[in-house]
């Protein structure tokens, strides 16, 4: 009898435990659509059976011993990296398109073509030096230059606060990922505790929620004894068993613009991702779009520099009864080239003319100014620039209680100006074009606006003079050291083909990276996913041993049966 007590247990053990591997089959292809889920495999282990009369060990049936979840930790930890390398490329090329879709250079309104009809106008009115519709359509010209400039930095500053809130947003998602796979850490160990292989479902969840973690930031991971994992983030721990340190965001100020930094929550120490989309959000920030702000604000200046050198020395059909600079200083006492002001004024000088129009001609008295910024001894300051120009007849200076320098003319008087090797009227803001400091307050002169007399088309006091103008026009194409040699127009256009080749490298690099993750998603996916046919394979070979198995108890019961019949 023991020997049929031992072929009923083998039978026993077979219908056991092909019967489980039917269910985790069925499991198997009832999850044939998740994303998510590993693929598991039943391991069958034989027993040791009694011996037989001969004294052979035949074996003494079969057993379920382990779900085995097939999986690659080594492929999944380079999967991980890769996908979040591509949601970094992925938002610099959005971000990257996004700016060129604000420089907009394929429309007529482009500020390549604004900036050429801005340097054109002044070709136009060196022809025209009087006519007053030419003198406003320079002044507009200039205003649509203003204003397209004004637009690109108003834009791009909005891209600016939507990646900033996007930083925000991203950081509170991946903090609560990190809270999931805490709680998961602490399931899966109680789990695994009383059952091997029984948290396979839960694995299957943290590991979703680590992949979709480090599409956020990139992570290393880390398996502990018991089942649970370390998070890293850089060398960073922020997971560790059941604990997460946290991650949370600040809006700072740095370099005078806001930007979110990133945090840990515990220490508050600053978080410099690697990869993910907070890294692609913090460097299309930094490196495109605040690029692009210091960009306008570099083109700005040199507008309004160049421009106002050269318009500041010429003269327009009616001088100034009454002037005061557009540009302030830190300290009327400090000498001017070490005084705060945006252009540096150099040793130098510049002529003052001072014109009484009730004489018949008029009687022009021209005074040069001299500007005494060569380093040796007491050098110019806005107060001993003041008191000299007092000194000329027919005209009053003073400094403003705001630090401006301010000229008055005697009644019946005008005032010009003439040539300026200290580049002084320009830094100081007297006859200038263009005032302001970067593309933020870049405006054209309200005083020019107000009366388009005011241009200075001249450098000979005679109404059909447009040497200065043809001298602004001459700037389009002038190479000029404050742009490394590149004139107005060069320097605009290779800041539009630098974005271009930004764009087109962005793509390329988003390309490369998608490649990866399809080539790793495929490699996870034969060892990983389910194969319906391969399932289908398996299921017959279970369900014909199954059936086996069965017919076995079947014929045992029968032999137990006649064997008891003898008995009786």
């Amino acid at each position: 009898m023991g020997l049929m007590n031992g072929a009923l247990q083998v039978g026993r053990s077979a219908l056991l435990s092909y019967q489980s591997a039917l269910h985790v089959i069925g499991n198997n292809v009832s999850n044939a659509g998740s994303a998510s889920y590993t693929r598991q495999t039943p391991v069958l282990t034989p027993y040791q059976g009694t011996a037989l009369p001969e004294g052979f060990l035949s074996g003494g049936g079969v057993a379920l011993t382990m779900l085995q979840r097939n999986i690659d930790e080594s492929l999944e930890g380079r999967l991980r990296v890769a996908m979040g390398d591509h949601q970094e490329a992925h938002i610099r090329q959005q971000t990257v398109s996004r700016i060129e879709s604000v420089l907009n250079e394929l429309s007529d309104t482009a500020l390549s073509s604004l900036l050429q009809e801005f340097f054109n106008s002044f070709q136009t009115l060196q022809n025209a030096p009087t006519d007053v519709a030419v003198r406003g359509m320079a002044l507009q010209a200039g205003d649509a230059v203003v204003r397209e400039i004004g637009r690109q930095r108003q834009d791009v500053l909005m891209l600016r606060d939507e990646l900033n809130g996007q930083v925000a947003s991203m950081t509170t998602h991946a903090n609560k990922l990190a809270n999931d796979i805490a709680a998961l850490n602490k399931r899966i160990t109680a789990a695994e505790g009383s059952a091997e292989g029984g948290a396979n479902a839960l694995r299957d969840q943290r590991d979703e929620l680590l992949r979709e973690l480090s599409t956020i930031i990139q992570i290393q991971v880390r398996e502990q004894p018991g089942g649970s994992i370390n998070v890293y983030v850089g060398n960073e721990l922020l997971v560790s068993g059941g604990m997460n340190r946290g991650l949370t965001w600040t809006l700072e100020t740095v370099g005078n613009e806001p930007r979110a930094v990133v945090r840990f929550a515990d220490s508050q120490r600053v978080l410099v991702p690697r990869g993910g989309k907070i890294a692609g959000l913090i460097s299309a920030r930094d490196e495109h779009v605040m690029a692009h702000v210091e960009a306008l604000n570099n083109l700005a200046q040199v507008l309004i520099g160049e421009v106002n050198k050269v318009h500041a020395v010429g003269q327009g059909l009616t001088g100034f009864t009454q002037l005061t600079g557009a540009f302030h200083v830190e300290d009327p006492d400090r000498a001017l080239d070490r005084a705060g002001l945006a252009l540096t004024p150099q040793n130098g000088s510049f002529v003052l003319y001072v014109t009484n129009t009730q004489t018949s001609p008029p009687s022009r008295t021209a005074t040069t100014i001299a500007v005494d910024l060569d380093g040796v001894g007491n050098d110019e300051t806005l107060s001993t620039l003041a008191a000299k120009i007092n000194a000329v007849t027919g005209v009053t200076a003073e400094v403003t209680t705001d630090y401006r320098l301010k000229l008055t003319a005697d009644p019946d008087h005008e005032i010009t100006f003439g040539e300026d090797s200290s580049n002084v009227l320009a830094a100081l803001g007297l006859n200038v074009f263009f005032v302001g400091s970067s593309a933020e307050d870049l405006a054209v002169n309200p005083d020019l606006v107000n009366n388009v007399d005011l241009l200075a088309a001249s450098t000979q006091h005679a109404p059909g003079d447009g040497s200065n103008a043809g001298a602004l026009a001459a700037l389009s194409t002038t190479a000029l050291q404050s742009l490394g040699g590149q004139s107005v127009m060069d320097y605009y256009h290779t800041l539009a083909t630098n974005i271009a080749v930004k764009g087109a490298a962005a793509v390329a690099e988003l390309e490369a990276s998608n490649a990866i993750v399809l080539s790793l998603s495929a490699q996870r996916e034969s060892i990983s996913g389910v194969n319906l046919d391969e399932e289908v394979i398996a299921l017959m070979k279970m369900e014909r041993a199954f059936g086996a198995a069965a017919r076995f108890t079947t014929v045992v019961d029968r032999l137990m049966d006649e064997v008891l019949a003898l008995v009786r």
